[in-house]
């Protein structure tokens, strides 16, 4: 029984080490000094994947951020599925973090301990696997669903938009919860990249925005890398992506620089270490429409029309004019198709899946832009949770025509 005892005790003790551990780096790491676009470009970083639903998933009631809620299985982020997400040929990963209930009372906000932990937990997954760029996000704490049901998190762009008092409300907690966030996370080296905002929007998703709006995001980004630099170190001068309104798309980073209301105010560093964040669902009836059949002139299309196959060239080949060649650094911070759903359809619809990847990559990776594929676990599945591997058919298909270099 005293063996027993002693035995019990020192797994008590692991298991209470493993879970409170800090999972940082305890020093600084070394940075690499380059501008965002030489960093992507001198690492060879051609190729991303997002791990959708996992850390940005929410409960049904929105009110709690919880990892395992959206996918079947329930399965949590692991060190094997990131050993097999890099051997699957991505060099680079997005990790959305949402932190609906994670976040304490004004005016601290305090950003739970456990919470930053996890993160941390899964960033060091992906650095262990040998990703070459990592991101982390605010996510789905700025989500709007629709008017009846609102936003879900504390970034409520639709309110803040005609009301000055909550805009304002906003910027600070935006701006407090970056700092903690930053603050947790300064050790980390410039391969570790801050994404301030994700699809932030009045109900309109950023098409024919109004300059308000635009001026209204270009502050919130502003105060989220003031928040970002304040806490020094490497964060000093960590890369930071800044997102456009709504769904991010091209067209819609390009209006908004057009007046000055994209890249924030960087002091010193200029643009060199700031990093346009665009998304390309483009056409949304192709890519995200609704499956379900429920909400007329929304459903899901299967075919791409053939007007509609020289737009990755065009749409992607201005932000290489309008950044890249200006030396600002670009990504697609989602993209993709849904392949999951068309695996047993027709080969005709396999085949022209194929070919709309194929060509979004390959407009990608010829203007200088690395494309970060939306990965779900469910529509959009692409590679399984359970060893970062696509099975065979169209997931393995899917994923051969990425690499297009």
């Amino acid at each position: 029984m005293e063996n027993f005892l002693k035995t019990l005790a020192l797994a008590t003790l692991c298991f209470s080490a493993s879970v409170f551990a800090d999972p940082r780096p305890q020093t600084p790491e070394q940075m690499s000094g380059k501008t965002a676009l030489q960093f992507l470009m001198d690492n060879n970083i051609r190729m991303g994947w997002n791990l959708g639903n996992t850390l940005d998933a929410v409960n049904d009631n929105r009110t709690l951020a919880i990892e395992s809620f959206w996918i079947s299985g329930r399965p949590l982020a692991t060190q094997q599925l990131f050993n097999g997400v890099r051997q699957s040929g991505f060099d680079m990963v997005r990790i959305p973090c949402t932190w609906i209930g994670h976040i304490g009372p004004a005016p601290e906000f305090r950003v739970s301990e456990a919470r930053l932990r996890r993160v941390a937990e899964v960033v060091n997954y992906a650095r262990n696997a040998g990703f070459k760029a990592i991101i982390i996000n605010i996510h789905h704490d700025g989500n709007y669903t629709e008017p009846h049901r609102g936003t879900w998190g504390f970034l409520d762009f639709a309110t803040a938009v005609n009301n000055s008092e909550k805009r304002a409300e906003i910027q600070n907690q935006l701006a407090v919860v970056w700092a903690q966030i930053a603050e947790y996370f300064r050790n980390y080296g410039d391969y570790l990249i801050f994404e301030t905002m994700n699809e932030v929007h009045s109900g309109n998703w950023g098409f024919n925005a109004t300059p308000r709006e635009q001026d209204i995001l270009y502050e919130w980004n502003q105060a989220a890398l003031n928040a970002i630099r304040a806490t020094g170190d490497n964060n000093t001068t960590r890369f930071v992506a800044v997102p456009g309104l709504g769904s991010t798309e091209p067209e819609t980073v390009i209006a908004a620089h057009a007046r000055g209301r994209l890249l924030p105010n960087d002091g010193a560093n200029g643009t060199d270490k700031l990093i346009v964040s665009a998304h390309y669902y483009h056409p949304w009836r192709y890519t995200v429409a609704d499956i379900s059949n429920q909400t007329p002139g929304q459903t899901l299309l299967h075919t791409w029309e053939q007007n509609e196959r020289g737009h990755p060239a065009y749409a992607i080949g201005n932000l290489k004019t309008t950044f890249i060649d200006r030396g600002i650094a670009v990504y697609i911070g989602e993209w993709g198709a849904q392949t999951n759903i068309r695996s047993n359809m027709s080969a005709e619809i396999r085949n022209t899946h194929i070919e709309y990847i194929r060509t979004v990559a390959t407009a990608a990776v010829a203007n200088g832009i690395v494309p970060i594929y939306w990965d779900d676990g469910g529509n959009f599945r692409l590679l399984e949770r359970s060893n970062g591997r696509a099975n065979a058919g169209l997931w393995a298909q899917t994923l051969a025509a990425m690499f297009v270099f």
